[in-house]
C-alpha cells in the first residue's frame, strides 16, 4: 500500500496544484482512506515519540511549499525535537526548471528557509502555533544537507528558544510579524499571511518510515494533505 502511494507521486512533487488535486480525488484518496484504517499508532499522544527526527515531504498540497520558487524537493526537511519544537527547512535555488538561470545557479543568491513551530497534544489533537521564521541567504550552489540543516536548527533554538518558549507558555496570540525583508514581496506576503495561522495537525497514518498527515489553517479549509519520508 505505501509503495502504490509513493509510485503514484514519484517526480510529481512540484506539479501545479490543480493536478496534485486532481492526483488526490482521482487515484490517491481511497488508498489514504485505507492507510488511516491501517494506522500502527493512532493516538497522538503516542505519535510525540514515533515522529521524532526528520523527515522530507515527497509530496504535498500544502500551498505555501511553493511560496518562494525554486524549492529543492531532496533539500527540504521537517525536523522535530523532543522539546515540542519543530522545523520546515528548505533550500531554495533559481533557475531550478534549467536554462540560463540554471548555467547562472553557482553565481546566483540562494535562500535557507526555516519556519519554527511549537506543537502540543491537547484532547487528543496536534495543536500548532507557528512561532518565528529565519531566512538565510547563501549561495544557490551551496547545498544543505541534514547535518546542516540540523545543526542550523539547533544554533537558532540556542539563541532564541527561551523567548519562543515563553512565547508559547504565555499563549500569547500574536508573536509579531518575523523579518521578511531577504525575501521578494510576494513571498514575503505569502509567509506573513501563512505565519498567522494557527494550523490543526493530524497523522492519519505514521510509522519508523512514513506519515500521512492532514492539515489546515481554519476550520472550513480543504485539508491540505502530505507525505512525508523519514530521512534520519
Amino acid at each position: 500500500m505505501k509503495a502504490r502511494v509513493l509510485a503514484l507521486v514519484d517526480g510529481r512533487h512540484d506539479a501545479k496544484q490543480s493536478d496534485k488535486l486532481a492526483l488526490l480525488d482521482q487515484h490517491l484518496a481511497p488508498l489514504f482512506t485505507e492507510l488511516s484504517r491501517r494506522n500502527p499508532i493512532p493516538r497522538a499522544e503516542d505519535q510525540v515519540v514515533a515522529v521524532q527526527g526528520v523527515w522530507t515531504p515527497a509530496w504535498s498540497t500544502i500551498p505555501f511549499h511553493d511560496a518562494i520558487p525554486g524549492r529543492v524537493f531532496d533539500q527540504s526537511y521537517q525536523i522535530f525535537r523532543e522539546d515540542g519544537f519543530y522545523a520546515n527547512i528548505a533550500h531554495h535555488v533559481p533557475g531550478q526548471k534549467g536554462g540560463l538561470l540554471e548555467k547562472l545557479r553557482s553565481v546566483l543568491a540562494g535562500c535557507d528557509l526555516m519556519i519554527i513551530q511549537k506543537y502540543d497534544i491537547v484532547d487528543g489533537r496536534w495543536l500548532i502555533r507557528n512561532i518565528g521564521v529565519e531566512v538565510a541567504v547563501v549561495r544557490a550552489d551551496r547545498d544543505l544537507d541534514i547535518p546542516s540543516a540540523k545543526a542550523w536548527f539547533s544554533d537558532v533554538m540556542r539563541k532564541k528558544g527561551d523567548c519562543y518558549q515563553e512565547a508559547a507558555d504565555s499563549g500569547t496570540s500574536d508573536l509579531g510579524t518575523p523579518d521578511f525583508s531577504a525575501l521578494d514581496p510576494a513571498a514575503a506576503k505569502k509567509l506573513g499571511k501563512t505565519f498567522k495561522a494557527q494550523p490543526e495537525m493530524t497523522n492519519v497514518y505514521i510509522d519508523q518510515d512514513l506519515r500521512l498527515v492532514t492539515s489546515r489553517r481554519e476550520p472550513t479549509q480543504r485539508p491540505s494533505w502530505t507525505i512525508g519520508v523519514r530521512r534520519a
